[in-house]
């Protein structure tokens, strides 16, 4: 089995079609099926179920598949590390959920940058699950997630608590309060962002386990932007709307009587790369802040 096989099955279980594989990877059509013939053979499975036109993944592909995924980066992972050998003293990998790089740690890979210039930086940004498998293959140094995961490969600290703010626009139509009831919540349109399973639970004791809402989207950058064009109220982050609050981009509702539940974000270390330069370096400067 070779990574070129891998590369061509990821390519061909996105788009479906041999001929737009091939295209892709400047390759004849009688390769790319050759491709997948051996490694189909290797594997000792069908990976793709095929007709006329397209074809699509098996279940056996589907399993595959993440791992596939995962063994592309490890090679390209692999080829970046040996390069920068001789060029910088070493290398740190971060992986962190979106909202948690532009609330947070944002200025500390900044300030890491001019501190540490011989040490270099990747960046992957993801959803903490991915974050975490990635991780456990050791591609990553450290990762900011919102999950809590127990695994004797990593230390798990208590990072930041976030605290969960309503938020609407000055260019929102409706009549804006400085602050509203709990119960009010059900009137407003609200713009949904997944926020976690405790805030999802509080929230659910006025909404209901399947509310009707306005907008609901998984990341909460998104439901930012719709807030700002005044189109109804969000929940978000505090540390993701620093900027827009500070600036008069987006208003503070505060709640009367109740107080939503706060976002934990959990820093994961690779116990096998602990002793690493560039994560001992990390450390510094989150114990020094």
């Amino acid at each position: 089995m070779n990574i070129e096989s891998m590369e061509t099955f990821v390519i061909l279980s996105e788009n479906g079609n041999f001929t737009k594989t091939a295209e892709l990877q400047y390759l004849v059509q009688s390769t790319i099926s050759n491709r997948i013939n051996e490694l189909e053979k290797y594997v000792g499975k069908k990976l793709f179920v095929r007709n006329n036109k397209n074809v699509r993944l098996t279940k056996s592909g589907e399993a595959f598949l993440p791992y596939a995924k995962r063994m592309i980066m490890l090679k390209k992972d692999g080829i970046i590390k040996a390069r920068s050998v001789g060029v910088y003293e070493d290398r740190l990998a971060l992986g962190l959920v979106d909202s948690i790089y532009k609330g947070i740690i944002s200025p500390i890979i900044k300030e890491y940058f001019l501190t540490f210039p011989s040490i270099a930086v990747k960046l992957k940004v993801n959803h903490s699950e991915e974050i975490i498998r990635l991780l456990g293959d050791g591609i990553l140094d450290i990762g900011f997630v919102y999950t809590k995961f127990k695994s004797s490969k990593f230390e798990v600290i208590d990072f930041l608590e976030d605290e969960i703010i309503l938020v609407t626009s000055p260019n929102n139509k409706i009549v804006i309060e400085e602050e509203i009831p709990y119960s009010d919540l059900i009137h407003l349109p609200l713009l949904y962002a997944d926020l976690g399973e405790d805030f999802f639970e509080w929230l659910s004791k006025l909404f209901g386990n399947s509310p009707l809402l306005k907008l609901s989207v998984d990341e909460p950058s998104y439901v930012i932007d719709f807030v700002k064009e005044g189109f109804g109220y969000a929940f978000v982050t505090k540390s993701a709307v620093n900027n827009e609050l500070k600036y008069g981009e987006l208003i503070h509702v505060k709640i009367k009587d109740s107080i939503p539940p706060k976002r934990q974000i959990y820093m994961l270390i690779n116990k096998n790369k602990k002793n690493s330069i560039a994560i001992k370096s990390w450390l510094g400067i989150i114990n020094a802040r």
